[in-house]
């Protein structure tokens, strides 16, 4: 049998079976941007996407997804 093979929940590139949704940039973007708003809770996505280098379609994606603890996102969306 091959490889099993999905892709990231994210980014939806094709990844290698992990126990992850994610692949490895995506868990290691959403882990940055998680810290991130831990740190600053009312910062926008604009500001969140800049200060973590994450594009900011990705950001909205995260919190979308509720991959981060951002609850506030419907305020924040312009």
């Amino acid at each position: 049998m091959g490889e099993f093979v999905r892709n990231c929940r994210l980014c939806k590139e094709p990844m290698e079976s992990s126990p992850f949704m994610m692949c490895a940039t995506c868990l290691n973007e959403s882990n940055n941007v998680r810290s991130f708003i831990r740190k600053n809770p009312q910062v926008s996505l604009e500001e969140i996407s800049r200060s973590t280098n994450v594009p900011y379609e990705k950001v909205q994606a995260m919190v979308k997804l509720g991959l981060s603890s951002k609850t506030d996102f419907e305020s924040n969306v312009h």
